[in-house]
């Protein structure tokens, strides 16, 4: 049952910058993409209602379920390669009615309370059983193809086994390993994966294919200039693909220009912070490796999409959170804020 005195420590501050990001994502949406808003604005109600399952349901409960909920969600993954909605050359969503979804949004959500619920329990922290955790669903969501989701478990093993206690030593030639091997990934990259990292090296090398987006990405930024032109004022959406999607940050700025983007750049910079601060203040090991890593991932996808409309990365197909169109990511976002919001207001209790 839940505990009302839970409500008396209740974040309103994260829940204010959170609507505050989707309001902006859906104001966005709206501007660039009719009617591809009002859908986002269902999802958001759906990511709300995930949101208040997971806050009200002891995050001790979650990391408890965590092996079942990991389970199902290699199975969801595995499912992808025979039953999987097929779309621009990848297998990433699965049908559910009048309704799809991606699974890879689960299992970031199941890997992170399995890694931190094993992490916690461990005085000596081992590399081999969190890098197995870690690399099923990895290698299953590449296999989709989606590197660009797969990336972002990297960062968040890395990032929870060194705060775990793992030997610096130990994490620097694991990277150097990595490293060292990193050019056999070029060989099980998929030819249009190949080009889009060519054109990142050379974005005129194929300026009407590979390179095309990243272009159109830099062309909607700079038209923005410093004030940009103002809402419902976007006229370099209709040339950038994906333009309510991976490159809405693309969109925004064109319409809100430098100062805008600055600004939202700013809201997600107080968001991470404060999920970095719920991690320093948790009251046991476990909510603490779990905000921890709620942190990495939503630092780890601002970084990279926006990088990447930037043209700073290659091109990955990973959403903004909070902005981007998309359900299922949405609906996961939140989730792992109601994730945070359990973690904070259970630090207060005895």
């Amino acid at each position: 049952m839940f505990d009302r005195r839970l409500l008396k420590n209740f974040d309103w501050g994260l829940l204010a910058i959170i609507l505050l990001l989707c309001l902006i994502g859906i104001l966005t949406i709206y501007s660039i993409a009719q009617p591809y808003h009002l859908k986002q604005f269902v999802s958001l109600g759906l990511g709300l209602i995930a949101c208040a399952i997971l806050f009200s349901i002891d995050y001790h409960r979650w990391a408890k379920w965590a092996p079942l909920l990991y389970l199902g969600s290699l199975l969801l993954l595995s499912l992808l390669f025979f039953f999987g909605h097929s779309a621009l050359g990848a297998r990433r969503w699965l049908p559910l009615g009048f309704l799809t979804f991606q699974p890879s949004e689960v299992a970031k959500v199941a890997t992170l309370l399995l890694l931190t619920r094993y992490l916690s329990r461990k005085e000596k922290t081992d590399l081999l059983i969190p890098l197995a955790i870690i690399a099923f669903p990895l290698f299953l969501i590449a296999g989709q193809p989606d590197l660009g989701t797969a990336l972002l478990f990297l960062p968040l093993g890395f990032i929870l086994v060194y705060l775990a206690g793992a030997r610096v030593r130990h994490l620097l030639l694991l990277i150097g390993f990595l490293l060292l091997a990193s050019p056999l990934v070029w060989l099980f990259l998929r030819d249009y994966q190949k080009r889009r990292v060519l054109s990142f090296l050379n974005p005129a090398r194929d300026p009407l294919g590979a390179g095309y987006n990243v272009i159109q990405s830099k062309i909607a930024i700079g038209s923005g200039r410093l004030l940009g032109k103002g809402f419902l004022n976007s006229t370099q959406s209709s040339f950038l693909p994906g333009h309510h999607t991976d490159f809405i940050f693309s969109s925004f700025a064109e319409e809100w220009g430098l100062l805008g983007s600055l600004l939202l750049l700013g809201i997600y910079f107080f968001l991470i912070f404060r999920a970095i601060e719920i991690s320093l203040h948790a009251k046991d090991r476990l909510g603490s490796l779990l905000a921890a890593g709620i942190a990495t991932l939503l630092a780890s996808q601002v970084i990279i999409n926006i990088s990447m409309a930037t043209g700073i990365m290659p091109v990955a197909g990973l959403p903004l959170p909070f902005l981007s169109y998309g359900g299922s990511h949405l609906v996961t976002s939140l989730a792992l804020i109601g994730l945070l919001f359990n973690i904070r207001m259970r630090r207060f209790m005895f």
